[in-house]
């Protein structure tokens, strides 16, 4: 390691203590931050494991960030680029345990609640007033995080160019912010379907707040591939932030349900984090925050549309990479605003967690390989379709 960073390019000064008392000092002057690693234990599972021992070892506090961990995390990606990399046994271990955790029907359901079940008190410390968790749209950089995620909401229906009375069908509504935005605001009908039990309680009791009718919005407790059992079809169809969770053997089958239930010459829309080039799930991430995830790349998002005979075709993709670095700042600065409830309710180890992972994504977005993707498809071939992207901008 102290190779790399004898000849590491990086623009923060920063220092790197480690345990034996010796130090890395990178630039002159004040530094940026200083990571400090507390054992050999430590030191041996970064070495080995990559990223997994790095995340590991700062849950039990045998190594520390003093700074932003977002600035330790960037040095840590320019490491892993110089040569440091997990050994073959590690890399077969984590295989095992992927796949231990693929996206079947269960798999799916225990894959979501370990997430997305922490508790709705928890995700209301630090996330926008209607719960949304995931990419917000920032017309400046001075946005609040409210106004924004209402920006992306409004972004999405007018890529779907939404009107009253449409029939809209979704795919993993989170609280379900997004159909209670669509059906106040354009005056569709929409069917939302979500796994995750606490999310859809949540979803429905806003439903009863707000006095939107049955008609209006249907929460589903149910799995996406579900959508269409019946034969029914949509004038519209949307994704977001649901992809990541599919797993990549089943991308085709997801598709395939867009293309049996999206009326002809209709919309669908998929929003998903996305990789600049195809690459196994980060260990630490896959095993501690998002088990049974695949992040994929643009290609891998497209490449079941692309399929001989097909109606479903690709008319719009947009990369909102830097709004979900801006997006993660906003929930991280929350989340330590309310960080005493929260080491209080789930001990340091699980604050650790979530500060490494809402940093350490927000410095892969601006830094390393994360992109988000906004995939407009039409099924068929719609030759009435706005000339321009205008409508979007009004």
């Amino acid at each position: 390691m102290r190779g790399i960073l004898t000849s590491l390019q990086f623009d923060q000064n920063f220092r790197l203590t480690f345990p034996d008392g010796s130090f890395h000092e990178h630039g002159k002057g004040k530094m940026a931050f200083e990571v400090h690693i507390k054992t050999e234990a430590a030191m041996n599972d970064i070495l080995r494991q990559g990223s997994l021992g790095f995340g590991e070892a700062y849950m039990r506090e045998e190594v520390d960030v003093t700074g932003d961990v977002h600035d330790a995390v960037h040095l840590g990606f320019l490491i892993m680029q110089g040569g440091l990399k997990p050994t073959l046994l590690e890399k077969v271990r984590f295989l095992i345990a992927y796949f231990s955790r693929r996206n079947t029907l269960e798999g799916s359901r225990k894959n979501i609640q370990a997430h997305y079940d922490l508790g709705n008190d928890f995700y209301a410390m630090w996330l926008d007033k209607e719960m949304q968790y995931t990419c917000a749209y920032f017309h400046d950089f001075k946005d609040s995080l409210e106004k924004a995620q209402l920006q992306k909401l409004e972004h999405v229906c007018r890529k779907l160019q939404l009107r009253k009375g449409m029939t809209v069908v979704e795919a993993g509504c989170g609280w379900g912010g997004l159909a209670r935005y669509a059906a106040r605001k354009y005056g569709v009908r929409i069917r939302s379907y979500n796994i995750s039990e606490a999310q859809i309680n949540y979803a429905r009791e806003r439903q009863k707040q707000l006095k939107i009718p049955a008609s209006q919005i249907e929460y589903v407790h149910d799995d996406y591939r579900t959508i269409g059992s019946n034969g029914e079809q949509y004038d519209r169809f949307v994704s977001v932030g649901m992809l990541e969770h599919v797993g990549l053997e089943n991308f085709p089958g997801l598709y395939d349900i867009i293309r049996k239930v999206v009326k002809p010459n209709s919309l669908a829309l998929v929003h998903s984090i996305g990789r600049v080039h195809p690459a196994k799930p980060d260990p630490w991430l896959e095993k501690y925050i998002f088990p049974g995830a695949y992040i994929p790349s643009l290609a891998e998002m497209v490449a079941p549309v692309e399929k001989k005979d097909s109606p479903l075709q690709v008319v719009d993709v947009e990369n909102l990479r830097c709004h979900y670095a801006l997006t993660l700042d906003a929930w991280a600065e929350r989340m330590e605003k309310n960080v005493k409830k929260i080491r209080a309710q789930y001990g340091e180890a699980f604050v650790r967690m979530f500060r490494l992972y809402l940093r350490s994504a927000a410095a892969g977005f601006r830094h390393d390989q994360l992109t988000l993707m906004q995939i407009l498809m039409v099924n068929g071939r719609d030759n009435s379709g706005p000339l321009t992207r205008k409508h979007l901008y009004k």
